[in-house]
């Protein structure tokens, strides 16, 4: 299996899991947290939260339950800690068995799920996956730059956040509109989640909500 057939079918998985349940989680406190939020309703002591290699549990934790890995193990990182592209590689290998580089990413960023500014003084975990380079670029430097607004009390005190439109959208490789007033960029946006499964719960609204939420101080 190609390192790129891989970052496909996790995405997908947890775009799944997510469809299914809105609760999924992308950032908590601390890994002694991790098992039971990542498995919300299906927490037993099959669940392990383990170390990546020889990285310190205070850095990179490897979350995981027998099963299918694309949707059972995922890793999670220290908003702080600097070498998360090695600590995914890291992961791939261990969990995978998968020896890829840098160089192998060509196309891809890993990246935080939550930008790592709103992690409050960069402490809190959060789960790392392969993202398009080019649309992880464009969310950076459009929403994510306004969300990360420190006038945001949730990014000084919240520790605990589940994904949400936008993450969805950047995992799924889709673009950012330009902003709330970008009516075409959210309708875009609004069809590729209802064509996915989240007709249902007005995806245009939810999306529409949380750009002029985030836009509000610009």
């Amino acid at each position: 299996m190609s390192l790129q057939a891989l970052i496909g079918r996790r995405q997908k998985a947890l775009f799944d899991a997510w469809v299914r349940n809105p609760l999924v989680q992308v950032q908590a406190e601390h890994p002694d947290s991790l098992g039971r939020l990542v498995f919300l309703n299906e927490f037993d002591d099959a669940v392990a939260t383990e170390r990546a290699g020889r990285r310190s549990l205070r850095n990179v934790a490897i979350v995981s339950k027998p099963g299918n890995p694309d949707e059972n193990t995922s890793v999670w990182v220290r908003a702080g800690y600097a070498s998360y592209q090695k600590a995914w590689l890291g992961f791939v290998a261990q969990v995978y068995g998968i020896k890829a580089t840098s160089s192998d990413l060509a196309g891809y960023n890993i990246d935080h799920l939550l930008n790592k500014a709103r992690s409050p003084d960069k402490a809190g975990f959060i789960r790392i996956e392969a993202i398009n380079d080019a649309v992880n670029q464009a969310w950076g430097g459009l929403f994510e730059r306004a969300a990360s607004n420190p006038e945001f009390a949730a990014n000084r005190n919240r520790y605990r956040r589940t994904m949400s439109w936008i993450i969805a959208a950047k995992l799924m490789g889709q673009p950012p509109p330009r902003g709330p007033n970008d009516r075409l960029g959210i309708a875009r946006l609004a069809q590729f989640f209802s064509q996915n499964g989240l007709a249902q719960d007005n995806p245009q609204q939810g999306l529409t909500e949380m750009l002029e939420f985030a836009y509000r101080f610009r």
